[in-house]
Order: C-alpha cells, then sequence, then structure tokens
C-alpha cells in the first residue's frame, strides 16, 4: 500500500510528542517494507526548519532529513498542482499542498494528525492509530 505522511504525523514522531508511538509504528511499516512511504518535497523543508527551532540542534534537524529520506520518496510536483492546491478552498493551503502531493504519487491514504481539515480529500485520510487499527503488523 502507497502511504502519504503529512508533515505533522512525522514531526510527531522525530520530536517524541504524544501519539509519536503510533507514527513511529507507521513509519517503520515502510521502512521495513511492508508499505511505499511518501512524503511531499516542502516537508523536508518544514520539517527541518520545526525540528531546529525546537531542538536548537542542526545536526537533530539534518538527521532527521536523511533519516526520511531513507524511506521515504518524495512527491513529484509542478506548478500545475500548486495551482490545483488554491482552487481546492481548503483553510489551510500547507493541508492543499500536502493533498496535491498526495494525488500526485497515487496515495492510498493519506496519514494525518488533522484528519478533520481533509474532508473533501479523494484519498482516504486516517490517523497513525485509524491506520495501525485497520492495518495491524503482521509479526
Amino acid at each position: 500500500m502507497r502511504l502519504f505522511f503529512d508533515t505533522n504525523v512525522l514531526l510527531n514522531f522525530a520530536l517524541d510528542e504524544p501519539g509519536g508511538a503510533e507514527s513511529k509504528q507507521c513509519v517503520m511499516l515502510c521502512a521495513m517494507g511492508a508499505h511505499e512511504g511518501w512524503i511531499a518535497w516542502h516537508s523536508l523543508s518544514n520539517i527541518h526548519y520545526v525540528i531546529r527551532g525546537r531542538t536548537k540542534s542542526k545536526t537533530h534537524a539534518m538527521r532527521t532529513i536523511i533519516s526520511l529520506l531513507n524511506w521515504a520518496e518524495v512527491a513529484e510536483t509542478a506548478k500545475s498542482d500548486a495551482n490545483k492546491a488554491t482552487a481546492y478552498g481548503m483553510s489551510d493551503f500547507e493541508d492543499a499542498l500536502q493533498l496535491v502531493a498526495a494525488e500526485a504519487c497515487g496515495a492510498d491514504v493519506l496519514i494525518t494528525r488533522n484528519t478533520k481539515d481533509f474532508k473533501t480529500s479523494t484519498i482516504l485520510v486516517m490517523t497513525p492509530e485509524e491506520f495501525l487499527a485497520a492495518h495491524p503488523p503482521q509479526c
């Protein structure tokens, strides 16, 4: 299955926030090859910026980016996708960019912490907990 990760899930795991264990489980399923993991190009800069700001560590921020690039593919998007995002009318433009990136890579599921912001999505949207309940890891 092709899983697309919203930035908030990746930050949740990287910063060891509440719910980070479930986010990590979803990520590990991709890292181990059980599913394909995908992210948006702009997530990389957002993740680096937030982690560097919160931890005051350039090293932690860059290690996180390198780790992401070891297991995740980056969805290819273009100007036409950005224009498409502007037409979605979503309250958060960054969420619209996430959605068009998920569409561009042919994601089966968009995993996010804020499912309510993706009510108009044509892609199935789930929290990490919902995904794990519906698709329990095989031992």
